[in-house]
């Protein structure tokens, strides 16, 4: 009867090695890696969502005399726009690697709460407000809800719920962002806090903008150690390198100028 007892464990056992196995062979090697986020074209986009409209109103409409105080002043030709966190998002991608297999995967997590403003002037940025953008990472979601909690681990969401980036610099912003296409090329400079350590960072930027709209996409990537944190490991079954890409996409419309 124990011998009896032992084949069934051991065939139980075997059967659950080789899920895992089956399902690390299919997630690390025949899965598909997630897509980048892409630059939004203009002629696509819907109407402005309410929160961003009336933002938008607040900032063209004249101060009163209560809220003139925290209203930003801006200098002659100087274009303010308000992100519209309903057409905009936020991912990473990290590479993660199964304890048993030789083939690296990536994972990508994602959240659409972006929010904040930046000023530009016809030669680049306007340097006398500042130009920030705010990422929620509590809500960042995957495909795994264990990544998740991982990554939410390591990020202490509960202490650090946020990564903010204020810009500093662009370089080889154009005299003119193209409508639609490709988008023009320039980089973009500035502090970057994520779990309570700023560090200077440089993004790749791609933008586009039709009149009151614009659209970017922004990419940098850097390592966990950079900001005080070690890459996460899961159980020791899934480890993920020390490098760290991120992207912002956004849509923004012109407040005032």
């Amino acid at each position: 009867m124990l011998s009896s007892w032992r084949v069934r464990i051991l065939g139980i056992a075997g059967i659950a090695l080789l899920a895992v196995v089956g399902f690390g062979v299919y997630y690390f090697v025949f899965r598909d890696d997630p897509a980048p986020l892409t630059l939004k074209q203009i002629d696509t986009l819907t109407t402005p969502s309410a929160s961003a409209s009336a933002a938008t109103s607040a900032a063209s409409a004249p101060a009163s005399a209560a809220s003139a105080t925290a209203a930003p002043s801006l200098a002659a030709g100087t274009t303010a726009f308000k992100i519209d966190p309903a057409q905009s998002e936020a991912a990473y991608f990290a590479a993660e690697k199964l304890a048993s297999l030789p083939t690296n995967s990536t994972a990508k997590g994602t959240t659409k709460e972006v929010s904040g403003a930046f000023y530009l002037k016809p030669d680049g940025l306007d340097t006398s407000n500042a130009s920030t953008f705010t990422v929620k990472l509590s809500n960042l979601t995957s495909d795994q809800g264990m990544r998740d909690r991982r990554v939410q681990q390591t990020l202490e969401t509960s202490k650090f719920p946020n990564a903010t980036f204020t810009v500093t610099k662009l370089t080889g912003f154009p005299a003119q962002l193209p409508a639609s296409g490709a988008g023009a090329a320039f980089t973009m400079t500035g502090m970057l806090e994520v779990h309570g350590v700023k560090k200077e960072v440089t993004w790749d930027v791609t933008a586009l903008r039709n009149g009151a709209t614009f659209s970017g996409l922004a990419r940098v990537s850097f390592k966990f150690a950079d900001f005080g944190m070690a890459a996460p490991n899961i159980g020791g079954f899934v480890s993920v390198e020390d490098s760290l890409r991120l992207e912002v996409q956004i849509v923004a419309t012109a407040a005032a100028g």
